[in-house]
């Protein structure tokens, strides 16, 4: 089991999730669209004209993860691993909270379109984005590399 998976009802989870990701999905929705009257209820984020239910998997924590596994498992230098966590996380928080705002908002305002955007088009759009930064990464980060200066096998 995953240390992630194990903090499952945790003051951890519950910081990660609540805290770092719906608290700042909610405050931009209120923001934006003040007259939306938009608040977090438990995992939930409510307006007069929507309930969005955020359960797990979708508060895109996995896709961070799975761009953890990545660097980490990729032959790459101290320093490039560093720099891809960190502009990866970024892209992966923005992503997160941004497919949050966008599920609100479809819920909200095109019901119609929820099944294929909630189903397929928003868990998909993220995880290409993540696989185009990893890709590009790590090319970068294997060419910065010296040369393997062993001989291969034909």
């Amino acid at each position: 089991m995953g240390a992630f998976e194990a903090s499952r009802g945790t003051a951890f989870e519950r910081f990660v999730v609540e805290d770092l990701i719906l608290v700042p999905a909610t405050s931009l929705i209120d923001a934006v669209t003040p007259q939306e009257h938009v608040a977090l209820v438990g995992r939930a984020i409510v307006s007069p004209g929507a309930n969005l239910r955020v359960t797990r998997g979708c508060e895109g924590v996995e896709m961070f993860l799975m761009l953890v596994a990545g660097i980490l498992a990729f032959p790459a230098t101290f320093k490039q691993r560093v720099r891809g966590l960190l502009l990866g996380s970024m892209l992966a928080y923005a992503l997160s909270v941004a497919r949050l705002m966008t599920l609100h908002y479809v819920l909200r305002y095109s019901p119609d379109a929820w099944e294929a955007l909630h189903g397929l088009v928003l868990p998909l759009g993220p995880i290409i984005l993540m696989a185009l930064f990893f890709m590009r990464w790590s090319a970068a980060s294997a060419a910065a590399l010296p040369p393997d200066p062993s001989p291969h096998a034909a």
